[in-house]
């Protein structure tokens, strides 16, 4: 009996979490950082004000707990988008569009939340961080794989290239937020890899043969057989590679 009002209460807390946590990205979205006051936050949660403070001790904390929320979305949606691509350019296209129109949705959010930490070592010491680590290492893999195909350049670093992408998403995402018309999420985001790709992709001269390219291609193909035939042997899927942050 009492593990059973225990998990029932436990149950409430997490519900009531939940609930702020919805309120806090929907304020941020309709009103932006200025008006997002914990009071707005309340109310469209339907709780006392005082209630939020019973779960998150200040807004900073609040704050910091709603970008996790995000991260953890966000990789999730990453590694299924992945998944359902081959094409290392497919699954780059799957990974901009996702950021692109995810980080124009929560900007204020973000760029509140994370304002007071980017400068600061103490950021490294945030859940934030550590899940933003896990979310980037998507991409880092989808970039080794590419390497091993010979579809991707080897003679430039992961972190330059995770840098430039994710950098660049961002920063056209907060000027189309500047703008007074919705962006063409399709056409920004095809832009953007129109330039990316074009530094980082391994392409030959037209007409010419690469043998070392086309090892790496084959050598690409076989191990993402191997993968396959372990993971439909043990039943799990395939784990992404994790990513240093430089």
């Amino acid at each position: 009996m009492p593990e059973t009002v225990s998990k029932t209460r436990r149950e409430k807390v997490e519900e009531k979490e939940r609930a702020i946590l919805a309120a806090t990205r929907a304020v941020f979205r309709e009103k932006g950082p200025e008006d997002a006051k914990i009071t707005a936050i309340a109310q469209a949660a339907n709780l006392a004000e005082g209630t939020v403070y019973l779960y998150f001790k200040n807004k900073q904390a609040l704050l910091l707990a709603a970008v996790s929320e995000f991260y953890v979305e966000l990789t999730r949606d990453a590694e299924i988008a992945v998944q359902t691509a081959y094409e290392t350019e497919a699954r780059l296209t799957a990974l901009a569009r996702l950021h692109f129109s995810r980080v124009l949705e929560e900007w204020p959010l973000i760029a509140e939340a994370m304002g007071p930490y980017l400068p600061s070592p103490e950021y490294r010491e945030t859940e934030a961080y550590a899940l933003n680590r896990r979310y980037v290492a998507v991409f880092d893999g989808v970039i080794r794989d590419g390497v091993l195909r010979g579809e991707i350049r080897a003679d430039v670093s992961v972190s330059v290239m995770r840098d430039a992408f994710y950098g660049g998403l961002e920063h056209f995402a907060r000027s189309a937020r500047l703008r007074s018309m919705l962006p063409d999420t399709e056409a920004e985001v095809g832009q953007f890899l129109t330039v990316f790709t074009a530094g980082i992709m391994d392409r030959p001269p037209a007409g010419a043969l690469d043998g070392a390219r086309v090892v790496r291609q084959l050598q690409g193909v076989i191990a993402d057989i191997e993968v396959q035939l372990r993971s439909g042997g043990q039943g799990d899927g395939a784990k992404q590679d994790g990513g240093e942050e430089q």
